[in-house]
């Protein structure tokens, strides 16, 4: 089994390869600058995997302290 940091890990691992397939399926760079619902979907995108990040590594760092 995973201990703490292990989830931790594979959990940000998820994110970023979330982030990319995201990303790469909204378009080359030159439509993604063209676009400004795109470019906004990709800013709230990346705020919410900011958000889950951060939740992540409290939850972390809440139960490594039990």
């Amino acid at each position: 089994m995973l201990e703490k940091t292990g989830i931790l890990f594979v959990i940000l691992v998820l994110l970023l390869v979330f982030y990319l397939v995201i990303r790469l399926s909204a378009g080359k760079k030159k439509d993604i600058a063209k676009s400004p619902q795109i470019t906004n979907y990709l800013s709230g995108v990346r705020i919410l995997i900011f958000i889950l990040a951060i939740v992540c590594l409290l939850y972390t760092s809440d139960a490594a302290d039990e």
